[in-house]
């Protein structure tokens, strides 16, 4: 594998990696943080280039710690190119505790052989997902005005309740990664009369959609609804994809973006997946 070092090469493959969207939607995102000076903590790999087959995103190379998980994932134009990339120990760090991030369930039988053959063990962190995109966002609704002077953007001081009410959060590293979140990434949030956040939505640094929350007793005003739609369209005129992740247990989530015409992604189910080595304990 050949790992991208330079601006213009990343920017190349930036553009031709639009031609597989949606299903390398996640890399492309990735390769968009990265190029946009978002991110600094990954490193893009090909297998060819400029006409590459597979390519893979990964940490950059670091001894691990709980701050930095050494986290990966793929997308190829050949499935064939998936068990040779797993298999090779200089490009999957086997011996490190591995967070592999929305891969196709379609490969995980072959993961799951990878890390028997390296003496690893995998598990599955999280539930099945539907990919769900959305083609164009100035199709949809239009915004209610009447909370128009509500709708703001999350700052730094929100980061601690915004991580406190994420299902994946809660913790030290939660708190991190929703700064980082709120610091590099279009969000937005309605306010109260006070000027609290009572319900928001994030994006990953992959450019996916996430985190969206409304406090209990700010339901079933159509709040999600509307900040949905308002980050949809602030990421169209930023150049983002637009596109989000959801669990299928959560039907109320999939109901609303079905609603604002988020549509799924055909033979594309993105799973996560921790693999341990067997001789990490805890």
């Amino acid at each position: 594998m050949l790992q991208l070092q330079t601006a213009q090469d990343l920017i190349t493959l930036e553009r031709d990696i639009q031609k597989y969207l949606p299903q390398a939607v996640q890399i492309y995102g990735y390769i968009l943080s990265i190029n946009r000076g978002k991110l600094f903590e990954y490193e893009i790999a090909v297998d060819s280039f400029p006409d590459f087959s597979i390519v893979m995103y990964q940490s950059k190379r670091k001894k691990e710690t709980n701050e930095y998980p050494y986290k990966c994932s793929f997308f190829t134009k050949d499935p064939n190119k998936v068990r040779p990339l797993l298999m090779d120990t200089n490009m999957v760090e086997w011996k490190r505790i591995i967070n592999f991030e929305g891969i196709n369930w379609s490969f995980m039988d072959l993961i799951q052989k990878a890390a028997c053959c390296r003496n690893a063990t995998l598990e599955l962190d999280g539930e099945l997902s539907y990919l769900m995109m959305l083609e164009n966002p100035s199709d949809m609704p239009p915004q209610r005005t009447d909370f128009a002077s509500r709708i703001s953007n999350l700052h730094l001081s929100h980061a601690e309740l915004v991580n406190r009410n994420w299902k994946f959060g809660g913790d030290d590293t939660g708190f991190r990664f929703v700064e980082n979140a709120i610091l590099n990434f279009p969000n937005c949030c309605l306010l109260d009369k006070a000027g609290n956040p009572v319900s928001w939505i994030l994006t990953y640094p992959y450019c996916a959609m996430g985190l969206l929350y409304t406090v209990p007793e700010h339901r079933r005003k159509k709040y999600a609804e509307m900040l949905v739609t308002t980050l949809a369209k602030k990421m169209q005129d930023l150049g983002y994809p637009v596109y989000c992740t959801i669990e299928k247990t959560n039907h109320s989530s999939y109901t609303l973006f079905k609603k604002l015409g988020f549509k799924e992604v055909p033979g594309f189910t993105p799973m996560w997946f921790i693999s341990k080595p067997d001789t990490f304990s805890t």
